[in-house]
């Protein structure tokens, strides 16, 4: 079992390798239609919630309502009960 600086460096490796994977998954179509599906939600309900094959959790509400059929969405991506990622988004129906 490395110690010291070996044991610091595969740490650091280690969390670096962890970090990049949920941007990775976040980017790729299949997460982006999840994300936009649950946005939708959001629009019809004024909130959606869903957990993707990857077991990202995102949770969607309207912050503001702009014109008919369109709003600002509140978007909320967690895993584990941490949060990833935080934005507002302009979107409408479809």
């Amino acid at each position: 079992m490395p110690t010291g600086r070996a044991a610091a460096l595969l740490v650091s490796l280690s969390a670096a390798t962890h970090a990049a994977t949920p941007a990775q998954w976040l980017n790729t179509p299949p997460a982006q239609d999840f994300r936009q599906r649950v946005i939708d939600l959001a629009l019809i309900y004024n909130e959606g919630s869903g957990i993707d094959p990857e077991g990202f959790k995102i949770d969607t509400r309207v912050t503001a309502e702009r014109m008919l059929g369109c709003a600002v969405v509140e978007v909320v991506i967690s895993k584990a009960g941490v949060e990833i990622q935080r934005e507002s988004v302009p979107a409408c129906r479809h």
